[in-house]
């Protein structure tokens, strides 16, 4: 069983109609409300702890395609809050639903255990791309791994920053100064999207391990 197969067998358990989320807002898989796994069919979304001084520590960024919360089929309540990035269109599959199949359904059950492989992976991935290298590199490879056919949704700087673990002030002069290089510019058919020119990200990015990047 492929990961497509695997995604199929947990789709045939989904609500209709799909949720239909803007941009900057919670959507509720946190500590305490744990019904759904969330399948982002579109937008990005940023998944992070706040600390009791209301520091924000990010430990992911979901993107089309990606699953939030297939863990809690197996381990519910992590103290983990999710926020969209960019309007976002999200398949909501109940988690009640899921643990009531895969009772006496073998394909279903192997199915979440490879999805649930697929998100190790992913986040170690990710720990390794946004979590080592300059300021500049980490920059570079979330746009890497955020852009689809060379558009890139921006979040804002304060949450960019917290994405690549540096300041908002660091964040806005990276952005300002690829923009000043011609490495990103304003799309004019997608306005809330910058394009890429792939080729110079890749080489400020350095090493990047994303076998899903466009």
């Amino acid at each position: 069983m492929n990961n497509e197969d695997a995604l199929k067998h947990l789709e045939k358990l989904a609500e209709n109609p799909a949720l239909d989320m803007g941009a900057n807002t919670a959507i509720g898989h946190h500590e305490g409300d744990s019904e759904y796994i969330y399948r982002i069919l579109s937008g990005l979304v940023m998944q992070c702890h706040y600390a009791e001084d209301g520091e924000r520590q990010v430990c992911r960024v979901f993107r089309p395609g990606d699953l939030i919360g297939l863990e809690t089929v197996v381990e519910p309540g992590l103290s983990l809050i999710s926020e969209t990035l960019t309007p976002t269109v999200l398949m909501r599959i109940p988690v009640a639903r899921v643990r009531m199949a895969q009772t006496n359904n073998p394909e279903l059950q192997q199915a979440i255990l490879r999805l649930l492989a697929r998100e190790v992976v992913d986040g170690y991935n990710w720990k390794v791309n946004l979590g080592t290298g300059s300021a500049m590199r980490r920059i570079c490879r979330f746009l890497l791994w955020s852009a689809k056919d060379d558009h890139c949704p921006l979040p804002t700087r304060d949450k960019l920053g917290s994405i690549i673990a540096t300041t908002t002030e660091t964040a806005s002069r990276m952005i300002a100064d690829l923009r000043r290089q011609g490495v990103l510019r304003k799309s004019r058919s997608r306005p809330l999207t910058v394009v890429i020119d792939r080729d110079r990200v890749r080489q400020k990015a350095g090493d990047f391990w994303d076998h899903r990047a466009a």
